[in-house]
C-alpha cells in the first residue's frame, strides 16, 4: 500500500509513502503522504476527519481553517492540520514554483484522510 498516487482537478497530487497498523488500536493505521501542489494550485474547501501533522519540504503554502486568517507555512516548518474544520485556504503561495510537504494521519483503516467538497 505504498506509492499510490491520487491527483485532483486542482493540480494537487497526494502519494501514500507508507502505512502501519497502530499497536493497541485494532482497525486503526497511521499513514504518511507526500503532498505536491503545482504552481498556484488551490485546494481550498476540503476538510480532514483526523488531525494531520505536516512538514514543509519545499515552497510556501497559505493555510487557514474556518474564520481564521491565513498563515504562511514555509520550507523547513512543521504544522498541524485541524480535524473537522473546513480548510478555507489551502493554496500554493507561488505562481512560479511547486510545493511539497509530508503529512501523517492516524485514521480507521479504509477511511479517507481528506474529504473534498461535493
Amino acid at each position: 500500500m505504498t506509492g499510490e498516487a491520487e491527483t485532483t482537478a486542482t493540480d494537487i497530487r497526494r502519494t501514500l509513502l507508507c502505512s502501519s497498523p497502530v499497536e493497541g488500536l485494532p482497525g486503526w493505521e497511521t499513514r504518511l503522504y507526500l503532498i505536491e501542489y503545482a504552481r498556484g494550485a488551490d485546494g481550498s474547501g476540503h476538510h480532514h476527519p483526523a488531525v494531520g501533522l505536516g512538514y514543509m519540504l519545499h515552497g510556501t503554502i497559505l493555510s487557514a481553517f474556518g474564520e481564521k486568517q491565513p498563515i504562511a507555512i514555509r520550507e523547513g516548518e512543521s504544522f498541524v492540520d485541524a480535524a473537522h474544520e473546513i480548510h478555507t485556504v489551502s493554496r500554493n503561495a507561488s505562481q512560479t514554483e511547486p510545493l511539497r510537504f509530508v503529512m501523517a494521519y492516524t485514521v480507521k483503516r479504509g477511511e479517507p484522510v481528506t474529504v473534498l467538497p461535493a
